[in-house]
């Protein structure tokens, strides 16, 4: 394996390559200290890693915090399944029915503290006249930070 010493946190190494391109996130793995239920460290593929967080979001932004759905797994466009299974084998996800449990409960809040928070910004961004370009960055909101591609009420301009 190439990359750091196993001993070191963060990246940890590379795997020799599979035989498709796609398959880079795969061979490249992640240790991640504390990241199980029981706090001991997992080692994880990148892909794993984004599947992880990116379920976690989904699942607070769909109202079920700490619930990966089959239905949005089977939605991205990325192989899901061994990438799951990689993640209860690691301590990070469980089987449930009719999907995943994301078992890191801190992640989970962190997730649900920012929704909030994002939540509360555009709220207020909208009951003080609607978003308002930022100096540094005229696609953000400087009050929300709403980004303007994806912003359905952003003023045409």
């Amino acid at each position: 394996m190439a990359g750091q010493p196993l001993g070191q946190s963060g990246f940890c190494g590379t795997l020799e390559r599979m035989s498709h391109a796609e398959d880079d996130d795969h061979t490249r793995f992640l240790r991640l200290e504390g990241s199980r239920a029981d706090g001991e460290e997992a080692v994880v593929s990148v892909a794993a890693f984004q599947l992880h967080g990116f379920g976690t979001i989904n699942s607070v932004e769909d109202g079920h915090p700490g619930f990966v759905s089959d239905e949005y797994l089977n939605a991205v466009s990325a192989e899901t399944t061994v990438t799951a299974a990689e993640l209860c084998a690691a301590g990070m996800w469980e089987r449930a029915e009719g999907g995943y449990r994301v078992l890191d409960q801190e992640m989970i809040q962190h997730v649900v503290s920012y929704q909030r928070k994002m939540d509360e910004d555009a709220r207020f961004c909208q009951a003080t006249g609607g978003h308002e370009p930022s100096e540094e960055n005229p696609d953000l909101c400087r009050k929300c930070m709403a980004w303007r591609p994806t912003a359905q009420d952003w003023p045409a301009g």
